[in-house]
């Protein structure tokens, strides 16, 4: 069946005409663009790598690949250190790009062109269930790691998008995600073309931006992360084309949820996954549903407080138990209605002082103090380097003293972090995921505890 729903889609442009990157792109120049690559990528052997932020090369990388039987390699950022990581790691030769002299050296460009003026038809080449994409994740909790992902991974969910969400061709799509990204490349690339709709070209990542593009573009779709959604707190959100608002890559904060609701009468609704895995759940927080909902396409069960999912989303290389369910690193709990509550990472129960400390509890405590607008909770060891001990990076209008004693009031003694430190702005991600490396170098400059 899969099969031949990629056949389709690889033998023409179900709209040539249709705007794939709206004011840019057509879906034919798009198919235009994949010939250009596909031919270049004939002679040649090994992965290739996408180096641009450009949706619609991506899309035509995309279409080339599976005509060619080539693997395709993502990276975690478009950095000349990253992409020379990923070169000596994977081994590329050829990258596709908009930008050859951003390469680093010993990396042969590959600039399509769309200089055919007939959208050209391809054949399957790639098993569906042949690796043909490989991901990096964005190395938030340490360094980056590589995930494969075969066209079925990939399209099924695309498929299963686009139905449950009824996404069309008069649909416009405006991700402030990169398309290097998993949860990007699905809704800005994957998505579209499954559906026909139109994406808008810029990655908008500061207010300004994302409520003009709203507006200019007559966005119905917004595709963003929780970051992105505290920053259009404060200001009117334009919304008389939108329907739809997806939040993924973090846990979105209700009362952002709520502002956004208020000003828009739309509930974003919150997909919960990973690159490995694809995505699991859904909730609506506005709508008091604290609980997520697992997809239709989800096999699931929690045992001993741990989520196992089964699902033709998840990476081919992912070890499952014998009834071929893969263990998740999410404790949850339960709910009556076939839902289940997270109740944090398995890997984020540390102890301190003795006691079992959660992580993600005592952050949520914490962001709950009035003057606070974000917080990022880590251990690190203390000066003897016997003992972890707690470290708050915090966001807000608030001092280390002031931060000290209302987190007194609302955390065990043991849990109030020892180390304090009060920034302007939390630096994040191109996704809006904290770095912990960046946090822990945060806190090497304070000399002592605070």
């Amino acid at each position: 069946m899969l099969s031949k729903k990629l056949e389709q889609i690889l033998s023409s442009p179900k709209h040539p005409k249709h705007e794939f990157i709206i004011s840019g792109y057509t879906y034919e120049t798009i198919y235009a663009l994949a010939a250009s690559i596909q031919n270049s990528l004939e002679s040649k052997n090994g992965p290739i790598c996408i180096c641009t932020e450009d949706k619609g090369i991506v899309a035509a990388t995309l279409l080339a690949s599976l005509a060619s039987g080539s693997t395709i390699v993502l990276p975690y950022s478009l950095s000349e250190q990253a992409i020379r990581e990923i070169h000596q790691v994977v081994g590329f030769k050829t990258a596709v790009t908009d930008q050859p002299e951003k390469l680093p050296s010993g990396i042969k460009p590959l600039v399509p062109d769309s200089c055919c003026k007939v959208a050209p038809s391809f054949s399957l080449v790639t098993d569906p269930d042949s690796v043909f994409l490989k991901f990096y994740t964005g190395g938030s909790t340490g360094k980056p790691k590589l995930w494969s992902k075969t066209p079925r991974n990939l399209f099924e969910e695309a498929f299963s998008h686009s139905q449950r969400y009824n996404i069309s061709k008069n649909d416009r799509i405006l991700a402030t995600v990169p398309p290097y990204h998993i949860y990007g490349f699905l809704f800005s690339v994957l998505i579209p073309f499954v559906s026909s709709a139109g994406v808008v070209a810029d990655i908008c990542t500061f207010p300004q931006e994302i409520r003009k593009a709203l507006q200019n573009h007559s966005a119905t779709i917004l595709v963003s992360v929780p970051m992105h959604y505290r920053i259009l707190r404060g200001g009117e959100i334009p919304c008389d084309s939108l329907r739809i608002a997806f939040s993924s890559a973090g846990k979105l904060n209700k009362k952002d949820g709520i502002y956004f609701h208020k000003q828009t009468g739309i509930d974003i609704v919150e997909i919960y996954g990973s690159t490995e895995t694809g995505g699991i759940a859904s909730r609506c927080q506005t709508a008091n549903d604290a609980a997520l909902e697992p997809f239709d396409v989800v096999d699931w069960k929690v045992v001993d407080e741990r989520l196992y999912v089964q699902s033709v989303f998840i990476s081919p290389e992912i070890p499952r138990d014998s009834e071929g369910f893969f263990m998740t690193g999410d404790r949850v709990r339960l709910e009556d209605n076939n839902k289940f509550l997270l109740l944090g990472r398995v890997d984020g129960i540390v102890k301190v002082g003795g006691k079992r400390v959660d992580m993600e509890e005592i952050r949520n405590k914490l962001k709950q103090i009035q003057e606070v607008t974000e917080v990022v909770v880590i251990t690190m060891p203390d000066a003897r380097g016997k003992e972890n001990e707690i470290c708050a990076l915090v966001q807000g209008n608030i001092d280390k003293d002031r931060f000290r004693e209302r987190a007194s009031k609302i955390v065990e003694p043991y849990a109030i972090p020892r180390r304090i430190k009060i920034v302007d702005e939390i630096p994040v991600s191109s996704t809006g995921k904290y770095d912990r490396k960046v946090v822990e170098r945060i806190f090497l400059t304070v000399t002592s505890s605070l």
